[in-house]
């Protein structure tokens, strides 16, 4: 009886059936491949951060850097362009310019670095640095009078260095 019954609504009304049948296909294809996507971005950070799991951080505290002690970079190189302004280096000069500069995070004082371990349930206290390597490569162009701007192809590039106080006790 179920059976018939259901067999002949669904022909009376077989427009709706199919939008509803189509509707729900959709939903359960956006909850598989949403779900699919999201295991794998957690199976890809698992596999990238696996290394930094068990190392014995359990907090990091850091603060900014202070200002105009490191906020911007300007690879020394509005210097370069004052210089090239003034007729002090060449059009054709080369230029490999090299810095390494702490622009994430400013410097902990050892009173308080002291401060911080003398926290409850720390244990262990060891500094770290972050900096980056910034290398800026090109040719100096030749500049016209009156121009407050030049266009070149310099290239630049830039990888990070960490570092951890290895001669710190380990926590046990």
């Amino acid at each position: 009886m179920f059976w018939t019954y259901l067999r002949r609504e669904l022909r009376r009304r077989m427009r709706q059936a199919v939008f509803i049948a189509l509707g729900l296909a959709l939903g359960v294809g956006l909850v598989i491949t949403v779900t699919s996507a999201a295991t794998g971005v957690q199976n890809a950070q698992d596999a990238v951060l696996h290394s930094l799991y068990g190392v014995g951080t359990d907090l990091t505290v850091t603060q900014p850097p202070k200002q105009g002690t490191g906020a911007g970079i300007s690879f020394g190189f509005s210097q370069q362009i004052k210089q090239v302004r003034g007729g002090q280096i060449a059009a054709g000069t080369k230029i490999d310019d090299n810095e390494l500069q702490n622009t994430q995070y400013g410097t902990l004082t050892s009173s308080q670095l002291a401060a911080v371990s003398g926290q409850r349930h720390v244990t262990a206290v060891g500094g770290a640095l972050a900096l980056s390597d910034i290398t800026v490569t090109g040719t100096v162009p030749a500049l016209t009078a009156g121009s407050g701007s030049f266009s070149s192809s310099f290239t630049t590039s830039t990888f990070t260095v960490d570092g951890v106080d290895v001669t710190q006790p380990r926590a046990s």
